[in-house]
Order: structure tokens, then C-alpha cells, then sequence
């Protein structure tokens, strides 16, 4: 059986649920997610506002791949895994976002984590088959304090920000091709072939993937493919508008430019985030999968800015 349906399923999921979106402070959001012509759903996605009463809000979008154990094990575990840290509470964010990535595969790791993700794996009524998890997936994690917006990112999933009606990336995309990822997978004893760490992976950066983080003489930065983000971070201005989050099957579709444009066009005509999303999802979902562009897994979320504080 290979990768794809014979049609896609089209059905959207939103968070939240019931509403068109959720409100906190001068933010406004909608996830949404379709499984498209993938034989399965891969992706997961956070959403979360007011972190215990804080005005903390954290928004993260994990695209699994080789099964949906990590990214689902990730939707469960981060925000447990980055609250309690001591970095987090002093509010040293960029300090506790890198820590919460590192911690939370090291959670995966741990016998009660790979009980877990086998667990997952097998499905809730089902008998887990043991042995490592196998699977991993990229994060791109946004976090908004105050009028600071950080994001960190492992892998190719994106964050852009629409900053003077102009797309704004708030990440960049790491790949085994890259210059510096290159040199650390070739360091590590591995190697690139046709974009593929090892001929086999076509990411540097990941949560899980364990298999390929299991060299102890190298330290947890330094292996084949490693869960540490990049981390960036700006000041929010009334220039700043939205901001859009996705996994590749988004960007793959349409450039930077095009899917702020398409998404500024409707905020300005006051269409609800749902709707955008949904229209969104419809409109890049390719007719057949003749290209394989626009036949993925494909997860948003979109926050829109209102009365930034300063």
C-alpha cells in the first residue's frame, strides 16, 4: 500500500470546537487541521492561552513522521515539560524553550515515555507490540508574553509574521542539505544523499527519532539529527498584524507572500479565522496526487493581533 488514499478525506478539525476562534489579551487564534490524501493523520497541534493565569500563551505545531506516536506524545507532554522549569518561571524564555525541547525527548526516552508512544502506536484498545519507537516529528512552537513573541523551531514546519503588510519569517526550515547541518551530520559519522540523512530522513532537526541520537560520545547538540530549536524573538508593534503557523504541507503550497497575502485579505474583510482556515485548506488540497504537492497531512493556526500592548 503506498502513501495515499484513493481520495483524499476533507474533513476539517478545529480548536477550538466550537467557537470560530479563541480570544486572550490582544490575541485571537484558530487551529485547523485535515489529513488530506495521507493514509493517516501524522500532525498535532497546541493551543493555549493564559497559561495558568500568567498571560503566558503558547501555540505549537508538531508534523510527525513515521507514525503519530511522537507528535501526539509532544501535544500531551510540552507544556507540562516547559512550565516546570525553573527558566520558564523566571521568564527567561528563549533558555526555557530550547531546555523544553531537549526535556521533552528525554521524556520519550524514558521507560514510562516508550510504554507511552508504543502505546499510542498500537491504539488505545490495542496490545502495544514494545520495542523503540521509530518515529519523530518537527516543532514550531510560538510563545507570547506581554508584547514579545518567541519562536522556536526544529525541522521545517514555519512561523511567519505579517509585519508592515510584508511577510516576516520567524523561523527558517533546517535541512540535511543545509551548510551547517550538513557539517554536523557529517561529523556525527553520517551522511547526506539526495537531501536524506543517511539516504532516509529529509529533516536535521527533530523531536523523537531516537535511532539517530544514540551516539554517547557526542553530546545531545552534536548528533545525526538533534530536538535543539533555533529561537527567535522580536517585539510586537502595531505594525504586526498576525501571525501564521504550519506544518510543510502549507508552505509547499504557496510562498511566504502568498499565504500572508491570502490570509491578510480576509482579516481585513473581518472574515472569521475558521472560515480562512478552512478556505485555506480547500484551496491548496491538490485535485490528484499525480506531484505529491499538496497531498500531505496539513495543519494551521492563525493569530490575529488586536491592540498590541506597549
Amino acid at each position: 500500500m503506498g502513501p495515499y488514499q484513493s481520495v483524499p478525506t476533507k474533513t476539517k478539525h478545529h480548536s477550538p470546537k466550537e467557537e470560530n476562534s479563541v480570544a486572550y489579551s490582544y490575541l485571537q487564534a484558530c487551529a485547523s487541521e485535515m489529513q488530506g490524501w495521507r493514509n493517516g493523520m501524522e500532525d498535532a497541534h497546541i493551543l493555549q492561552m493564559n497559561i495558568n493565569g500568567e498571560g503566558i500563551s503558547i501555540f505549537g505545531v508538531f508534523d510527525g513522521h513515521g507514525g503519530k506516536e511522537v507528535a501526539q506524545f509532544v501535544e500531551k507532554h510540552y507544556i507540562e515539560e516547559i512550565t516546570r522549569l525553573e527558566s520558564y518561571k523566571n521568564r527567561d524564555f528563549e533558555k526555557a524553550l530550547v531546555e523544553s525541547f531537549y526535556k521533552t525527548d528525554e521524556l520519550m526516552e524514558s521507560e514510562s515515555g516508550q510504554q507511552e508512544l508504543n502505546q499510542i502506536r498500537a491504539g488505545p484498545n490495542e496490545e502495544q507490540s514494545g520495542g523503540q519507537s521509530y518515529a519523530g516529528c518537527t516543532a514550531n512552537v510560538a510563545l507570547f508574553y506581554k508584547d514579545n513573541l518567541y519562536v522556536s523551531n526544529a525541522g521545517d514546519s514555519r512561523s511567519v509574521l505579517c509585519r508592515n503588510e510584508k511577510p516576516y519569517p520567524m523561523s527558517e526550515d533546517h535541512k540535511p542539505d543545509n551548510t551547517d547541518e550538513k557539517k554536523r551530520i557529517s561529523d556525527a559519522g553520517g551522511f547526506v544523499s539526495k537531501g536524506r540523512v543517511n539516504g532516509n530522513l529529509n529533516l536535521s532537526r527533530a523531536m523523537g527519532d531516537l535511532e539517530y541520537k544514540n551516539n554517547k560520545d557526542r553530546p545531545r547538540d552534536q548528533q545525526l539529527i538533534i530536538s535543539k530549536p533555533d529561537v527567535k524573538h522580536t517585539k510586537l508593534t502595531k505594525d504586526d498584524k498576525f501571525l501564521l503557523m504550519g506544518c510543510d504541507g502549507i508552505w509547499e503550497c504557496k510562498t511566504n507572500e502568498e499565504l500572508i497575502q491570502y490570509c491578510k485579505e480576509r482579516i481585513e474583510k473581518q472574515q472569521d479565522l475558521k472560515s480562512i482556515n478552512t478556505e485555506l485548506l480547500d484551496e491548496i488540497l491538490a485535485s490528484d496526487t499525480s506531484n505529491g504537492v499538496g497531498c500531505d497531512n496539513m495543519s494551521l493556526i492563525l493569530i490575529n493581533f488586536t491592540d498590541i500592548p506597549q
